[in-house]
């Protein structure tokens, strides 16, 4: 292996050949870019939940909210995700299903809360049945995307039947950064996101038999712009029911990408975690 590189990417080392195709990598440093660990099934059972991903070769989460109160689960609970899945952190937010369940001074508190936050989420616009008026959730999207520029923090964004709404505002902010979760968007979409610097999450929709739109776009988008998540408990996958995933059934969204891709897991692992990372500045 004389003709061998050796890359440093925080504490892991990728062994890279010429044609930078990985040949030995860790495979315990996966990261799961979005789940809810601290919502019922998975804070129920919280830390047999993290050392099943630690098993699973998690070494962090990034746990987003949709709410703001779970700030105080934060304060009482971190630590103990953190003393298990070291690379762990934490976003905070407002999600648009879940306006009218605000308090009066919601975007106070979120920001009187951001010290303790690696980043800001889940937010965004939706504009699916279940959403409120596509205007209400406009003001409070906008609100926090700001905040996130102002404190220089990622945003993790839901995005349903509103990418052209979403990238308007990216376009008014070109400073914002971070994930389009769970994308489903066009390939139009995914380039006018990745030009702008975003990362987009693929999570277990791209397991499902019938997901042959999903993993085509996919196929096409280049792993430097791809992060693995799970969105657990909610996202299901084929072999696990919508409610009852977990941030463990993080690898099966890898291999899955692996077969797309036709590259190794461990190639997936390496880059899409190093995606990751560089959204924390």
């Amino acid at each position: 292996m004389e003709n061998n590189n050796i890359v440093q990417s925080k504490k892991y080392y990728l062994f890279t050949d010429s044609t930078d195709c990985i040949l030995t990598v860790n495979k315990d440093y996966m990261l799961d870019t979005h789940c809810h660990i601290f919502d019922p099934p998975l804070f129920d059972n919280l830390t047999n939940e993290l050392n099943l991903a630690k098993k699973a070769g998690l070494t962090g989460i990034i746990s987003v909210s949709t709410r703001i109160n779970p700030a105080k689960q934060y304060i009482q609970y971190h630590q103990d995700v953190v003393n298990i899945l070291p690379d762990s952190r934490f976003a905070l937010g407002l999600h648009p299903w879940f306006i009218k369940e605000k308090s009066p001074d919601w975007l106070t508190e979120l920001e009187n809360s951001l010290d303790l936050f690696q980043g800001i989420g889940e937010i965004g616009l939706d504009r699916s049945q279940r959403a409120p008026d596509i205007q209400i959730q406009i003001e409070h999207f906008q609100q926090q995307l700001e905040l996130a520029v102002k404190y220089d923090k990622p945003a993790f964004l839901h995005v349903i039947r509103a990418h052209n709404l979403v990238l308007e505002y990216l376009k008014k902010m070109p400073k914002a950064r971070g994930v389009i979760h769970a994308f489903s968007g066009s390939p139009a979409d995914a380039r006018s996101y990745t030009a702008k610097g975003w990362l987009l999450g693929v999570g277990g929709g791209i397991t499902r038999k019938n997901a042959h739109r999903l993993r085509r776009i996919f196929k096409k988008i280049p792993l430097e712009h791809i992060v693995l998540e799970t969105d657990s408990p909610y996202m299901g996958l084929q072999s696990v029911d919508p409610g009852q995933s977990t941030p463990a059934n993080l690898e099966l969204v890898a291999k899955k990408l692996a077969e797309l891709k036709n590259c190794s897991l461990a190639k997936i692992i390496a880059i899409t975690t190093e995606n990751a990372n560089k959204i924390f500045k």
